[in-house]
């Protein structure tokens, strides 16, 4: 009677977990799109676990110096809470080749990336590597900073996967993806 019910245990078990797994792969796997151009808007919302997962997402451009600023930050709309240890993916091309790609990390879901123009090839990144996400991570006191020939004036798009939620090192099974357009002026 003690192995039917450790039998029967195990296979309920196996059917939940299977259940979940299947559930959150095809929640996690849809590719979300950003319809407007420009400062300040909100990507559509995708599902994470119990949570309505939206990109909060702002570019500028600073006049004086021409630098290019990307701020996003991965926010539960259910509770308007940031998304801890939010990992990115994010690749900027424009329309013949892909002109940067590096992983960038937050502790505390929001990111502030500056790309500084310069002559430097390949492109450097000021900012600390955190081996634990194996990713970009900002000095609390500034922007993940690239410098490199990365922008300039043109249409670009930039792609951020979201690629771990919660923790430094838990990685998502399939990556949620947004991407969008942007175009820098002269």
């Amino acid at each position: 009677m003690l192995s039917v019910c450790h039998n029967l245990t195990v296979m309920i078990s196996s059917l939940l977990i299977s259940v979940v797994c299947i559930s959150f792969n095809s929640s996690s796997s849809n590719n979300v799109y950003g319809a407007e151009l420009g400062d300040g808007h909100n990507m559509p919302m995708v599902s994470l676990g119990d949570r309505n997962a939206m990109l909060d997402f702002n570019s500028a451009q600073l006049p004086a110096t021409k630098n290019v600023q990307l701020n996003f930050t991965l926010i539960d709309n259910k509770t308007g809470n940031n998304i801890q240890h939010t990992t990115y993916l994010v690749t900027i091309s424009n329309e013949s080749q892909r002109l940067f790609t590096e992983t960038v990390h937050s502790h505390d879901g929001h990111i502030l990336m500056e790309f500084v123009p310069s002559t430097t090839e390949p492109y450097k990144i000021n900012a600390n590597f955190d081996t634990l996400s194996a990713s970009y991570v900002a000095d609390y006191s500034g922007p993940i900073k690239v410098t490199g020939n990365i922008f300039s004036p043109g249409n670009y798009t930039v792609s951020l996967e979201v690629t771990g939620v919660d923790f430094d090192n838990l990685f998502l099974p399939a990556p949620i993806k947004f991407e969008f357009p942007i175009s820098v002026s002269s």
